[in-house]
């Protein structure tokens, strides 16, 4: 459950009925790379945009200005049943727009253990920071998925250029390891929050 800390959610949901904020479950195909949804169409994707947050400068160095110089962390929670034997790959992606997925957005990834037509939750987090001087994303990522853990460690990708503040947004997919079909994934939350 998040606290007042939140700047923006999703919740995982099932049916058109809970609302265009709910992610819907994936059904992942092969070893096919899937984002995750949102109810109302498109990619759910999340951006560190706090309402009523005091703005400073609106030149460089804008300190103040949205989350320009503020740490924060993005998690996603989870859980999976393969449709066979694999591990589920979750990745977070930074710098989103639409559908396609920028293999150097990455900043943060973890596999679960190999699970035989099983089931397993888990949570990613990143921890990070931009400002308007630098223009580059760089964080930490931790987390833990079944049996598999991910300590604190460096981002996926280091530095990642975000020209401006409007760029700084983040999504997550799901993949299988090996080619099995009907393996479900549902998110039970997706948030960013003040550090």
């Amino acid at each position: 459950m998040p606290n007042q800390n939140v700047i923006a959610r999703f919740v995982g949901g099932g049916t058109p009925a809970q609302g265009s904020n709910a992610v819907p479950s994936i059904t992942l195909v092969t070893t096919t790379e899937q984002l995750f949804p949102v109810q109302s169409g498109g990619t759910a994707i999340l951006a560190p945009f706090p309402p009523g947050q005091f703005l400073g400068a609106a030149t460089a160095p804008s300190f103040g200005s949205g989350f320009d110089g503020f740490a924060f962390k993005v998690r996603a929670a989870f859980k999976c049943t393969t449709g066979g034997t694999s591990t589920v790959i979750i990745n977070m992606y930074c710098k989103q727009v639409g559908t396609t997925i920028v293999a150097g957005n990455k900043v943060a990834s973890i596999t679960s253990q190999s699970l035989a037509t099983a089931s397993a939750s888990g949570y990613l987090e990143y921890y990070a920071m931009w400002d308007s001087v630098s223009k580059v994303l760089n964080g930490t990522q931790l987390g833990a998925f079944g049996s598999s853990v991910v300590s604190s460690v460096a981002g996926s990708s280091t530095n990642v250029s975000i020209p401006a503040l409007s760029n700084l947004n983040f999504a997550v997919s799901a993949t299988n390891g090996s080619s099995v079909t009907g393996t479900i994934v549902a998110f039970t939350e997706f948030v960013i929050e003040t550090v």
